[in-house]
């Protein structure tokens, strides 16, 4: 399901603002796989090199699947464009995880002493802060398909040349 907000028009039928926000509903089952196609859909319609867009991918896929596997549904995946700023993406779920998950984007990542103490998951967000270069975070929101209060986590897009 697609879910658009675009400001009511003013005088002479311009946007007030240029604020507009798209998202998508997530299916629980195949949520990860459907976001990165949204995403790429969409972001191939921007001057993005193909390293940078499999990167972004990445991320989407990272905040996905963290929001299925720790966090209830609904989830959403969000893009927020507003004039003259970054486009924003969001991937949204119904948990109240913020402190938590704003932690793990920007905690220092130790060396492991031993190639056993790498371990298998855990560095997903880690991932996401490296990929968006830092610009990531958290923020309580409300899911547009239902209203709950939940958890979005945020990258911001790299800007055009």
């Amino acid at each position: 399901m697609l879910i658009e907000h675009v400001p009511d028009p003013g005088e002479y039928g311009r946007p007030h603002n240029r604020f507009r926000m798209t998202a998508w509903c997530l299916p629980s089952g195949s949520a990860a796989r459907r976001a990165r196609e949204l995403f790429r859909d969409q972001l191939a319609k921007l001057p993005l090199a193909a390293d940078v867009l499999d990167e972004l991918e990445i991320v989407v896929s990272e905040l996905v699947t963290n929001a299925t596997r720790y966090a209830p549904g609904p989830y959403e995946l969000r893009l927020l464009h507003d004039h003259g700023l970054p486009i924003r993406a969001e991937v949204v779920d119904a948990g109240a995880g913020t402190t938590l998950i704003e932690h793990l984007l920007h905690r220092p990542l130790p060396l492991p002493e031993r190639l056993d103490d790498l371990e298998l998951g855990g560095r997903g967000l880690r991932i996401v802060t490296e990929l968006t270069h830092g610009r990531c975070g958290t923020q309580w929101t409300r899911l547009c398909g239902t209203g709950q209060l939940g958890t979005g986590v945020w990258f911001d897009l790299p800007t055009q040349p």
